[in-house]
């Protein structure tokens, strides 16, 4: 079979979605999983709902959170953010600069005093520019080791390119948490929206209405033709004049035939992480009383815990709450292949005392390992990058997304990367 259509997407998650919704012309999704939505999909277990992490909505730019609202045509919450440190068998407030008062004094004093006394040397890696623009005591007692964490390597391998999407406090703040008086970091942030019901998917859902969308569709070959483009899976194939790619930019560069052997080798060099999902129900409504908990101990095997029910009560059954913790493991690692049993066992241990319950009192729980997750900003990411994008972009296809474009992108800058690349070809 082939069929034609004027632009091909390749993946229906966010940013294939919200393509289509904003392209004009004749315009086809193919996702390769049975249901779209990528990595803002929602899962079910025993009427608890959970997202693949903490997906919140919220932007700077007004244009796009209102053009969010209506998708969801008032399946909305609007939430303020309770996010939470586990440091030291206590709760620290998120970011850990504006908690300071909360720490042990002398711990206090270091984080001050190595804010105030920070080196100006350039930093060539993260650990370096952690204490550069945090100091010693911040940077040593939580940023450098949740970066160890969550990227599964030492913060002196990542780049520093990106960093400029991390908030730099003012002193002011820095004393004023010192010493006991609130300020809030991350203000951007501070007041989030979240679908009242159906978790992140609902999104995704919306974004679906109305899209000529075609699931179970796993490309296997990408040629370029005389009048454009073609793709197959083997069985079927269509056919387009324009072709955009948000799949991970590894599984298209195998599609494609003639990849010079430049390319193939900085494609297999990008760096990712997958993630493991352990949601954990009860049957109390204890885990409804904060956002999120970051947790920097390298002994305990989450680096987040989300409490879905504070995102939204409709996300578990009246009574009870649940969370979902998060586990960055890169690709081969033995969790990956660890039993549900196993990884529920070990994650319920865990968190048994920072989010106090028992094993006893859990009710339902599932895991859930989804591949492709964080991208991984190491110190040849730029290199690597550039030469993949170099032999695509002169193919004459566009690519966009978090793994389509290989950038570590939130949700709305996925949305204003849809948003402006479709602007860009409608003139076309």
């Amino acid at each position: 079979m082939s069929e034609h259509a004027q632009t091909i997407i390749l993946g229906g998650g966010l940013t294939g979605l919200s393509l289509a919704q904003y392209l004009e012309g004749e315009t086809l999704v193919l996702e390769a999983n049975e249901r779209p939505g990528g990595l803002c999909r929602s899962f079910t277990k025993d009427g608890f709902t959970y997202d693949i992490g903490g997906h919140i909505l919220f932007s700077r730019d007004s244009e796009l959170l209102a053009q969010l609202t209506s998708w969801l045509e008032g399946n909305l919450l609007e939430q303020r953010r309770n996010n939470q440190i586990w440091f030291k068998d206590r709760f620290v407030k998120y970011p850990f600069e504006n908690g300071l008062y909360a720490l042990e004094k002398e711990d206090i004093f270091q984080c001050l005093m190595g804010f105030l006394e920070r080196s100006d040397a350039e930093p060539s890696n993260l650990e370096e520019w952690c204490r550069f623009r945090f100091g010693e005591g911040i940077s040593g007692k939580y940023l450098i080791p949740y970066n160890d964490k969550i990227w599964k390597r030492p913060a002196k391998d990542i780049s520093v390119h990106w960093v400029e999407r991390i908030p730099s406090p003012p002193t002011a703040d820095v004393v004023k948490a010192a010493i006991g008086i609130e300020t809030e970091g991350y203000t951007h942030q501070l007041n989030f929206l979240y679908p009242e019901r159906g978790g992140i998917e609902s999104l995704t859902n919306a974004l679906a209405q109305g899209v000529n969308l075609v699931t179970g569709f796993r490309a296997s070959a990408v040629k370029k033709i005389a009048t454009g483009w073609e793709v197959s899976n083997g069985q079927d194939t269509y056919a387009c004049r324009r072709l955009i790619s948000t799949i991970p930019v590894m599984d298209l560069a195998t599609c494609l035939d003639g990849a010079p052997d430049d390319a193939k080798s900085a494609c297999a060099a990008l760096q990712y992480n997958s993630v493991i999902l352990v949601m954990l129900g009860v049957g109390h409504t204890g885990l409804a009383d904060k956002s999120a908990i970051y947790i920097p101990d390298p002994a305990i095997l989450p680096h987040r815990v989300c409490y879905m029910s504070y995102f939204s009560p409709f996300n578990a059954p009246e009574g009870s709450s649940h969370l979902v913790a998060e586990i960055t493991v890169p690709p081969g690692d033995a969790l990956l292949s660890a039993s549900e049993d196993e990884l529920v066992g070990r994650v319920a241990g865990d968190v048994s005392e920072l989010c106090g319950i028992s094993q006893g009192e859990i009710i339902a729980s599932q895991a859930q390992r989804i591949k492709h997750a964080y991208v991984v900003y190491d110190r040849d990411y730029l290199s690597n990058r550039a030469r993949v994008y170099s032999w695509l972009d002169g193919l004459g296809l566009y690519t966009c997304g978090r793994f389509g474009s290989f950038e570590y992108l939130n949700m709305d800058q996925c949305l204003e990367r849809a948003r402006d690349l479709a602007a860009e070809l409608n003139k076309e």
